[in-house]
């Protein structure tokens, strides 16, 4: 028996334990932990248990993009959470990862009228082995772990390497952003998201410039359980773009995970025509694509 409930952003952790069973075929639990810290969780979400209360899948649906993850052996709960997810999308157009591993969830998602969309592109992702690599860090510059005084700075580090109008966007993308938005993420946001399971001070990274102030950020959410690691988010402030910042972070949390025990680390990436930049930084510094899976799509447009 598969039950449905909303979700609240208490069960967050008990979902990410579930989600941590199942990766890699499905967001990875640091992920998911910081999509719910940051309200970036699609604005319709429900949980699905069995009959002893436990997390055995979710569900989301947002602005004709939808989410189902559940067990690779949960007939029940593909069946209720693609249920759900007809429901609530009333007919209108609907297009959902489906991760390879993961073929009940196709299957019912067919059974009820999904077909394949060529024209959605595939689950990407980019996967690095941990590992003592080579660090190449350029003169002047410091990575370390943030201090844990080091709140305020490291929220204004973030908010300026996300800064919209400031991303590394081609410039078609660019003349449409208003100048005076802002990234999401502020100090409550980051309160939240240090309280989220998997969060480790210890792996939340920071870039030190010469003159002390934060020039990128890093957080590396690590499984023990799995041995996999997922960075989300890294961004570096624009005066210290092109210094090659971004490809030291990552290649240093290889180094860190795998002093820890872990195996993998995951970026959640796609080659996207809009924002090139990430996808193409990320390949330079050894890291490799890997096929996730694909979209599947109904309704109507």
């Amino acid at each position: 028996m598969t039950l449905l409930e909303s979700y609240t952003s208490d069960q967050t952790a008990q979902v990410q334990r579930a989600l941590s069973a199942w990766f890699p075929a499905g967001t990875h639990p640091g992920g998911f932990g910081w999509e719910s810290a940051t309200d970036q969780l699609p604005s319709a979400v429900c949980v699905a248990r069995d009959g002893q209360g436990r997390v055995v899948g979710w569900a989301g649906l947002a602005d004709g993009e939808g989410r189902i993850e559940c067990g690779p052996d949960d007939a029940s709960s593909a069946a209720v959470l693609a249920d759900w997810l007809v429901e609530n999308a009333g007919g209108t157009k609907v297009s959902v990862p489906v991760y390879h591993a993961r073929p009940l969830v196709r299957g019912a998602l067919t059974a009820r009228g999904f077909t394949d969309d060529a024209n959605a592109g595939a689950i990407a992702g980019l996967v690095h082995p941990a590992g003592d690599v080579d660090v190449d860090v350029p003169d002047g510059y410091r990575i370390r772990a943030m201090d844990p005084d080091e709140d305020a700075a490291r929220v204004q580090a973030h908010r300026r390497a996300w800064k919209p109008a400031r991303m590394p966007y081609p410039e078609e993308i660019r003349s449409g952003i208003d100048p005076e938005d802002e990234s999401r993420f502020t100090e409550q946001a980051f309160s939240v998201m240090k309280r989220t399971w998997l969060y480790d001070r210890e792996l939340d990274l920071v870039i030190e410039a010469p003159d002390r102030s934060l020039a990128g950020c890093c957080t590396v959410w690590f499984d023990p359980e799995t041995g996999w690691a997922e960075i989300e988010p890294l961004g570096i402030v624009p005066d210290h773009r092109r210094h090659g910042l971004a490809t030291a972070l990552a290649l240093e949390t290889c180094r860190l995970v795998a002093a820890r025990g872990g195996h993998t680390v995951f970026i959640n990436s796609a080659p996207l025509p809009y924002y090139p930049a990430p996808w193409e930084t990320y390949l330079r510094a050894g890291f490799s694509p890997l096929d996730r899976g694909t979209h599947l799509t109904t309704g109507t447009a």
